[in-house]
């Protein structure tokens, strides 16, 4: 009876944990994959360590959300500041993928659409008071605008 009602308790706890992440998934790569493709930033050697690093962005991010709430008004001012810092560095430009002006171009334009969409998700999320969504929106474009930054700084010296 007592392992009866052991196994009931973890599998309901692994049922609520599966639930949150696979509903959190999709809004992150809804984020992050434009994002990053747009936008630019760090790029790892390999495809493995891509993948690698790739699966600890989504791994932190989740476990963050998981594990921690932040108030509305600073996830989206964390929302905001990230966005303007990546707005500001612009697409990121790696030296093994030549990019002429007129791809610039068109990556800023799609990075611009991107961050409109991502500004009137933000909003929704403030407005109907989901703290987690809005704070993994928050962590998402974090890591966008480290990366960035990280990028724009080792691919400057290049």
């Amino acid at each position: 009876m007592l392992f009866r009602s052991f196994c009931q308790h973890n599998l309901q706890y692994c049922d609520c944990l599966v639930a949150a992440y696979v509903f959190r998934m999709p809004v992150f790569f809804l984020l992050f994959i434009p994002m990053r493709s747009f936008s630019g930033g760090l790029h790892l050697k390999t495809y493995f360590s891509c993948f690698i690093g790739s699966c600890l962005i989504l791994t932190t991010t989740l476990l963050i959300v998981k594990y921690l709430t932040i108030p509305i008004p600073i996830s989206f001012m964390l929302y905001v500041f990230c966005a303007i810092i990546v707005l500001i560095i612009g697409p990121v430009d790696h030296p093994n993928r030549e990019v002429d002006s007129q791809e610039n171009r068109i990556f800023i334009r799609r990075t611009h659409f991107t961050l409109l969409f991502s500004f009137l998700l933000a909003v929704i999320f403030a407005i109907t008071r989901n703290t987690r969504y809005l704070f993994l929106q928050a962590i998402v474009f974090a890591f966008i605008c480290i990366t960035s930054f990280i990028g724009h700084i080792a691919y400057k010296q290049s």
